[in-house]
């Protein structure tokens, strides 16, 4: 009898455990599938949590993330694991997680919604909807104590009045989108000759002309500074030149490069580019390539061509997943939950694992030496160019280079092999287009990417069927603008790069049908599947950390040489309205490839 307890009990217990998993575990998603153990009752975004939250009238709650961003784990920690918490969250709302990179255009509307109602938005994005899908409030990381007081409150209001919620989040949604819109079928009388030139003085009176970059915390903009090192071939604005070629030094050499393992992280935290949010993005390691294989032959300047060679070779050690294709993303905590704690470094550390010639180099060439910065050490950053370093060290530059190199790969092996870095192992089409973009760019240069871009050729290929791009390798849901024009702009430039017809067909037939899908009337259609109700219907899509969709799309276009591509490109630029007057840093990379394209 005492047996057939004890396994009963053993039953009950595992059976509860089991329980504890939600809707999201197991998810082919990585970011998703981490918070399948969470007791919170998530669902992902679709139908089906739609039509619970009608059925049962409640609010839904909108979580959206990524799998390296810091505070998404923070508050998944704090709040998402708590117990008090998931059942406020599980008694009274639908509650929904969203891989913000597979999920590109629900991501973009709700992160619009968030700025333009609170003045700021970012990551985690945490939303409010009525049951019919139409945004009530949101904010980003909130504490927990925090949270769970919205959670009551907003709860409060809603089992009081839940009619004057909704007519209020049906009335603000129309508002913005009739401002929107507004401006959007407004026609402008300014060329794309005059919104060049506006472009200009608009960035660099945001410029920071000491430091390089723009704002309080420095992003790459890469869309903005590739529109302007474009353009600046014909304006030749000196101060323009200086500018660029300042923040394109201040990226390479302080802190948002990696220089021992290479690659490029986020953004700093900092308007000095001295401390970053360590997680690095395959977006950026794709596109920043590309920004400076262009400055290389702009400026005749080898170091930038080296920049982007040594982060195409990061990619291919340390982004390299499956198929041949590349992961999304590497964490900015460690395996320890240490922000940056894989790449930081102690003074004691490194005098056990260097010996007396190569500790000396570390401390003069990245100031390894000094008081520890962050609770894991510090961040190697060099301040001169390899050349000037030389000189300072009284050897000549291929020697140092020699010593220097040896001491990277030394470093970089030990962190390899006694730390370990979190990974975000989807293979998504649109990221994967990008970065073959730059191996076509690259390969010119560097014989040894032709394998490596053959490969992911063949992969991009395998995720068209001949009627649906797939948006990424672990599931059939059809991709949104943004992995059609993305893959078949990458295609596209490697096939007129290397001569590979099979690339080029492929890109030119998803290309086609990119156009056939998402562009009708003069307005673009980001998702022909979208949840959310109408949002504004835009002329032309604004740039943000990535390019806009609309100009990758044209980008493809004009490498098809395809006669019914270019008459839509036509269409696309003749079609000016006033969002470009307003607001033209948004709109820099379709600004600067209609100066060139005319």
């Amino acid at each position: 009898m005492k047996i057939i307890h004890y396994l009963l009990l053993l039953s009950l217990l595992l059976f509860s455990t089991s329980m504890r998993a939600n809707e999201l575990k197991n998810n082919a998603s990585p970011y998703l599938a981490m918070h399948g153990d969470d007791p919170v009752n998530w669902m992902p975004w679709g139908k089906a949590a739609l039509d619970k939250a009608k059925k049962e009238n409640k609010i839904i709650f909108v979580s959206i993330g990524y799998f390296s961003c810091h505070w998404c784990h923070v508050m998944q920690r704090e709040s998402y694991k708590s117990q008090m918490i998931a059942n406020l969250l599980n008694k009274d709302y639908i509650s929904v997680k969203v891989d913000r990179e597979l999920n590109p255009v629900l991501d973009k509307r709700l992160i619009e919604f968030v700025q333009i109602t609170n003045g700021t938005a970012g990551w985690p994005l945490n939303v409010f909807l009525t049951p019919d899908a139409y945004p009530l409030v949101g904010a980003t990381y909130m504490p927990r104590d925090n949270f769970a007081t919205v959670l009551k409150r907003l709860q409060t209001r809603w089992k009081k009045d839940s009619q004057a919620l909704e007519d209020m989040a049906k009335n603000r949604n129309e508002t913005l989108t009739n401002m929107l819109e507004t401006q959007e079928r407004t026609s402008s009388n300014t060329n794309i000759s005059k919104a060049s030139k506006l472009l200009v003085k608009v960035t660099m009176e945001g410029a920071d002309t000491l430091q390089g970059g723009f704002g309080n915390r420095k992003f790459p903009s890469t869309p903005q500074l590739s529109a302007l090192l474009a353009l600046n071939e014909k304006q030749k604005d000196k101060a323009l030149d200086d500018f660029l070629q300042l923040t394109l030094n201040q990226m390479a050499r302080k802190g948002l490069h990696d220089d021992i393992g290479g690659g490029f992280y986020r953004y700093t935290v900092d308007p000095a580019w001295e401390t970053p949010h360590f997680e690095k993005m395959l977006y950026t390691n794709a596109l920043m390539p590309l920004l400076y294989f262009d400055a290389a032959e702009r400026y005749h300047n080898a170091e930038y061509r080296k920049v982007a060679l040594e982060t195409l070779h990061f990619t291919i050690e340390s982004m390299r997943g499956k198929s041949n294709a590349y992961i999304s993303s590497l964490s900015a905590v460690d395996d320890k939950n240490e922000e940056g704690g894989f790449y930081l470094w102690r003074r004691d550390e490194l005098a056990k694992i260097l010996n007396k010639k190569e500790l000396d180099l570390a401390f003069k060439v990245w100031h390894l030496d000094q008081a520890n910065e962050l609770p894991a050490g510090n961040l190697p950053r060099r301040e001169d160019t390899l050349d000037v370093i030389a000189k300072k060290f009284g050897k000549p530059l291929n020697l140092f280079e020699k010593e220097l190199q040896s001491l990277k790969n030394k470093l970089k092996a030990y962190r390899n092999k006694h730390r370990g870095l979190p990974r975000d192992t989807k293979l998504l089409a649109s990221q994967n287009g990008m970065l073959l973009a730059a191996f076509a760019k690259g390969v010119s240069y560097d014989q040894s990417l032709q394998n490596y871009g053959d490969k992911l050729a063949i992969f991009l290929e395998s995720l068209w069927n001949g009627k649906i791009l797939r948006r990424s390798a672990a599931d059939a849901t059809a991709g949104t603008l943004d992995s059609y024009a993305a893959a078949s702009w990458g295609l596209l430039s490697w096939g007129k790069s290397t001569g590979d017809q099979k690339a080029i067909q492929t890109g030119l037939a998803i290309a086609k049908k990119a156009w056939q899908l998402f562009y009708k009337n003069g307005v673009w259609i980001e998702n022909t599947n979208s949840l959310l109700p109408q949002g504004t219907k835009l002329s032309h899509l604004q740039d943000g950390a990535i390019p806009s969709a609309e100009y990758f799309l044209l980008e493809a276009s004009r490498l098809s040489d395809d006669a019914n591509l270019r008459k839509n490109i036509h269409d696309v630029l003749n079609n000016s309205t006033r969002s470009i007057d307003v607001d033209p840093y948004a709109y820099a990379s379709i600004i600067a490839f209609a100066v060139g394209y005319r």
